[in-house]
């Protein structure tokens, strides 16, 4: 009697297990690259989301770091490299976009730089022009990596993905890259802000930012190839001053301000420096 009744559990969980199996949801066959395995880090590409009606499948380049290592932001600042995109052959893909969730800045050796330490996954946005039709991603990326001596990496990686119409994508790899998506600066047009160039011994930029900004944490700035922007000063309420050293005047420049704040979403924002 035991044993049978034991054998109807068993049965029970089985069908059980049978069923989140069929019903749940399943990885696109191809949703994630082979991961990249060296002695520092181990990276992939991964399907993390597709939105039909702008025919965009969510990609997440991933990397983890070995403790004590970090990588490099697009605009690394005094040291390091940023990450070199080499997208080879792409099938049923119109448009790649990379996403650059917020940085942290570290100050080592009298210099400024952005990076980030231990995990991070840049989403990237891929424009297909077919959603009925399979995906291919063939990326060549080059990237360095620090800790008490700096090693340049380099990985490969193929993504062969079905018609994005049909995917169904881990829940987990969607909480995976969303965690990172939402890191993403905002971007919001440049009313209210201010930048102005104060030259001299010393040059700066003066920033004023309009009365929604509240909280305000830090503020990188990136501008023309060669100039290198500090740490911001504050008078506390909502004119902010950054030093740089540049070998021509910024003032006429373009610049991209990434506000960071202490209890929001960060921001982007394009904005021309005035003299």
């Amino acid at each position: 009697m035991i044993l049978m009744q034991k054998k109807r559990i068993y049965t029970v969980a089985l069908s059980l297990i049978l069923m989140l199996v069929v019903s749940g949801p399943v990885l696109a066959e191809g949703g994630t690259s082979r991961w990249v395995i060296d002695q520092y880090t181990k990276s992939r590409l991964f399907v993390g989301g597709y939105d039909e009606a702008t025919k965009t499948l969510k990609i997440g380049w991933q990397v983890s770091l070995k403790e004590g290592w970090k990588t490099y932001w697009r605009s690394p600042g005094e040291a390091g490299l940023p990450p070199r995109w080499g997208w080879g052959d792409a099938e049923n893909v119109d448009r790649i976009s990379v996403k650059w969730p917020t940085p942290h800045r570290l100050h080592i050796f009298d210099m400024e730089t952005l990076i980030y330490n231990q995990e991070v996954i840049l989403p990237i946005d891929v424009t297909v022009g077919d959603a009925s039709e399979p995906v291919s991603l063939d990326l060549d990326l080059e990237y360095m990596i620090c800790a008490e001596i700096c090693v340049p990496q380099e990985g490969t990686y193929r993504l062969d993905i079905g018609a994005p119409q049909d995917l169904k994508i881990s829940f987990f790899q969607q909480a995976q890259l969303q965690r990172y998506q939402d890191m993403v600066p905002i971007k919001r047009s440049a009313s209210g802000v201010v930048v102005t160039v104060r030259e001299g011994a010393k040059k700066h930029l003066d920033i004023r930012l309009p009365d929604d900004f509240t909280a305000v944490k830090d503020i990188i700035v990136e501008g023309p190839d060669g100039a290198m922007f500090g740490r911001m000063d504050s008078d506390g309420v909502r004119l902010f001053s950054v030093p740089y050293m540049a070998r021509q005047s910024l003032a006429g420049a373009d610049l991209i301000l990434t506000i960071l704040s202490q209890d929001g979403p960060s921001h982007e924002v394009a904005v021309t420096a005035q003299p």
